[in-house]
């Protein structure tokens, strides 16, 4: 494994080709389940890491793993309880992100098993109330100024913004819902003077770590090729394949997505188990899109309409993905993902951790997951979040993670899907 660089988390200066969202658009001018019983585990079974292993069934052992590495004085039960009300939490959840301007985000505490959910108005507030009721769900509503998608476009505009604070943050610029409010991270030395900048109601200036997240790349391990699937090895970058996707505007146009600190140059040809994909169209790593686009032109893969993961022990070595985010407001803190890499697929099996903040500020505003420490080789990977009725959603690409791997006590940080732009993953 090669040495890894690391991640400073600065705006790049004249080596970003383009935002994604503009990139894409470039690129293309031109070429309701009931909740899931427990599994009948024995308690000693939830010690070690979370895995998902493909298989049919286990997703709720697989999520009260998680509860239980990120909450260790969870006892299994309790996990398991968590674990098994999750679906009906996602129908919750689903239901109250519909109204953007009252909804003002959400978290979930697996010791309590209690949902907590923001609301920018009362009458929000009883309608969430009642459904937690209706649903069975234990919810605990919090009345706040701001809604999420208001948290959203400020935080934009301050990683975007030119002024002292926005060159001060270099794209650390994050959103802790519980506090309703967006978070700057700047270094120490600079906090006194620009707290002054930091005007206007919600939003909080803290300190930067000076412990640095590091880009997660380069291992020699070979994968399959018959079809391609999040989680594989790419040359000559060494990363790992994300999801596949397309833009609705030109869907005969069909791309796969890694990390953007994985480019090895336009123009270049990816691979995946000596079967060529395409060319690399362009790459960004600038505030929390770490994304790179390959335009899939070999007809191998023509049919490959379908999202899928790798999963060493399930039939054909893949699984299906049910769906794909598409807004910020589903991701919540609190609640489990998985991640599909190349290191990470060593043992057959899929890592999965808990997401700590939906935004972190001190890794450029990406999402942070807890108790999973990917390694050399996982960048570009795909992020999912993995349901108690067994379904799985694509979250994002892997990007960076603590300076270890495999370690329960560090932390991964992807690209929300969400943040690339107009691109539909394939599912």
């Amino acid at each position: 494994m090669e040495p890894r660089t690391p991640l400073t988390g600065g705006r790049p200066r004249g080596l970003m080709i383009a935002g994604a969202a503009m990139l894409l658009a470039a690129l293309l001018a031109g070429p309701a389940s009931a909740a899931a019983a427990p599994d009948a585990v024995s308690d000693a079974a939830l010690t070690g890491p979370a895995v998902d292993q493909g298989l049919p069934g286990g997703a709720v052992e697989t999520i009260a793993r998680a509860y239980r590495a990120a909450h260790p004085e969870m006892s299994p039960a309790a996990a398991r309880s968590a674990a098994a009300q999750q679906t009906r939490r996602r129908q919750l959840h689903s239901k109250v992100i519909q109204d953007p301007a009252t909804f003002g985000g959400a978290w979930f505490d697996p010791p309590s098993g209690v949902l907590h959910v923001a609301t920018t108005t009362k009458a929000a507030e009883a309608a969430t109330a009642a459904l937690g009721r209706d649903l069975g769900v234990r919810v605990q509503t919090h009345l706040v100024s701001r809604s999420f998608a208001e948290l959203e476009r400020s935080a934009e505009a301050l990683r975007a913004g030119t002024d002292a604070l926005g060159l001060a943050a270099e794209d650390n610029v994050g959103i802790d819902v519980k506090a309703n409010q967006v978070v700057v991270a700047v270094p120490a030395r600079q906090l006194s003077a620009l707290g002054s900048l930091a005007a206007g109601d919600g939003v909080a200036l803290v300190a930067r770590s000076t412990v640095r997240d590091v880009p997660d790349v380069c291992t020699s391990r070979s994968n399959c090729n018959d079809s391609l699937r999040a989680g594989l090895i790419v040359a000559p970058s060494g990363c790992s394949l994300g999801w596949m996707a397309h833009d609705t505007r030109t869907p005969n146009v069909r791309w796969l997505m890694s990390a953007g600190h994985c480019s090895t140059g336009v123009g270049v040809t990816w691979s995946t188990g000596g079967t060529n994909i395409g060319p690399l169209r362009g790459a960004t790593n600038s505030g929390r899109v770490d994304v790179s686009f390959i335009e899939v032109t070999n007809s191998t893969y023509a049919n490959d309409s379908i999202g899928r993961i790798y999963s060493h022990n399930s039939a054909n070595r893949f699984i299906r993905i049910n769906g794909a985010a598409t807004s910020m407001a589903q991701f919540v803190v609190g609640e489990t993902a998985c991640l599909a890499a190349n290191a990470t697929d060593l043992t057959g099996t899929n890592r999965c951790g808990v997401i700590g903040s939906v935004s972190d500020p001190d890794r450029r505003g990406m999402v942070r997951v807890d108790n999973e420490d990917a390694c050399g080789g996982d960048s570009g990977g795909g992020w999912y979040e993995l349901n108690a009725d067994g379904t799985r959603i694509a979250l994002g690409m892997h990007s960076s993670s603590s300076q270890s791997c495999h370690d329960e006590s560090g932390h991964s940080n992807f690209t929300p899907l969400p943040a690339i732009g107009s691109i539909s993953v394939d599912v």
